[in-house]
């Protein structure tokens, strides 16, 4: 585990510097085997933190937040965390760990807003973010130097609502733009749910200019794409929030690739599609990229697919499950939930472990494995 001994020492030979922090290995204290998870955390409505916890479910750091805040960041090499504020969000904070130093503190662009993400590049000497003009309501992408945080390029997401994006390979950005046109005045009211389209765009970031575009049909013009991860294979995952009726019977999952046009609908048992109640929180691979996870906190549960033959494998039953995480091994996953509980379940082996209970706190909407 991070002792407060390492985190001395650490902090003592690097004087908070985040040009020298040490990298994740570098932290770890006698046991190399031992991984953390990054997640925000809520005490009450008033009281937020940013934390990290171990394969135990040990709280190991942890800081106070003055608002509460959404999806972690995490630096590919450097011990270097960031939280992102809630949509609307204005402000990201970045932590490193070695010295319990906050070392950055970003704030958007004039008349732009987060949307709760970000990620570093993969040689980690970029910050990208998806941000909201919100006078036009169309969104953003930024490009800013680290450790700077200086803004370096910008390029339009080619949507509404640019929620999460990941990376495939290293200079393609893939976009999940939400298509809910909102304005900070308004807290989180949708401005535009005649005419919202959502699409997922994958965008060079040399250049900004769009490789491939993909969207759902006229008909479904209201399911909201907004979270995604990608697998080593290239496969994007999408979790969608449709803003139409609940009794609906929409498409909740779907897949995309770089070279189709079109999206690829997975398969639920009806009687899971309703639990959902139209609402996709986290999404995510395992290890090996071929088990995706989906969480629903509006329907207590995550549901689990075998990618390649586009099987649904079955569901997790968790009150308030958000949070979703690979560990280091295949066909398994962290679960975190509002009531505290974290959870290691491995739907091929049909095993679910309930690794700790926190009863004080909340975890938040998103987790992240640290790979040290």
């Amino acid at each position: 585990m991070l002792s407060r001994r390492s985190f001395l020492a650490m902090s003592s030979v690097l004087g908070g510097s985040v040009i020298a922090a040490p990298s994740w290995a570098a932290l770890v204290d006698q046991d190399a085997n031992t991984k953390f998870y990054a997640s925000a955390y809520s005490l009450n409505e008033q009281e937020h933190y940013f934390g990290l916890f171990n394969d135990t479910g040990n709280l190991s750091w942890a800081t106070k937040l003055g608002a509460r805040a959404h999806a972690p960041v995490v630096h590919p090499t450097q011990s270097i965390i960031g939280i992102v504020a809630r949509r609307p969000g204005f402000f990201m904070e970045f932590f490193d760990v070695s010295t319990h130093q906050k070392v950055l503190h970003i704030t958007p662009s004039k008349e732009h807003h987060f949307y709760g993400h970000a990620l570093f590049s993969k040689d980690g000497k970029r910050l990208i973010t998806q941000e909201n003009h919100y006078p036009s309501g169309q969104g953003k992408v930024f490009i800013r130097q680290w450790p700077s945080g200086d803004i370096i390029q910008s390029f339009s997401s080619n949507g509404v609502g640019p929620h999460e994006s990941v990376l495939l390979g290293d200079n393609t950005l893939v976009i999940a733009n939400g298509g809910l046109m909102t304005h900070p005045d308004e807290d989180r009211k949708i401005l535009n749910l005649d005419t919202m389209q959502p699409n997922v765009t994958y965008l060079n970031l040399d250049n900004g200019k769009v490789l491939n575009q993909s969207k759902n049909s006229d008909d479904l013009h209201q399911l909201s794409i907004r979270h995604l991860d990608v697998n080593q294979q290239g496969t994007i995952a999408l979790g969608f929030q449709y803003q139409g009726e609940i009794w609906d019977q929409v498409p909740l999952v779907a897949l995309s690739q770089l070279d189709q046009s079109t999206l690829e609908y997975l398969p639920i048992p009806e009687e899971v599609r309703i639990r959902f109640k139209q609402y996709c929180g986290s999404v995510c691979f395992d290890a090996s990229g071929e088990i995706l996870a989906i969480s629903t906190p509006k329907g207590g549960l995550v549901a689990y697919w075998h990618v390649n033959s586009k099987t649904f494998l079955g569901i997790d039953n968790c009150r308030d499950v958000c949070g979703l995480s690979t560990t280091n091994n295949a066909h398994e996953f962290l679960l975190t939930s509002g009531t505290g509980a974290i959870l290691k379940s491995n739907p091929v082996q049909n095993s679910t472990t309930l690794i700790k209970k926190h009863t004080s706190l909340h975890w938040d909407n998103h987790l992240r494995l640290i790979a040290t």
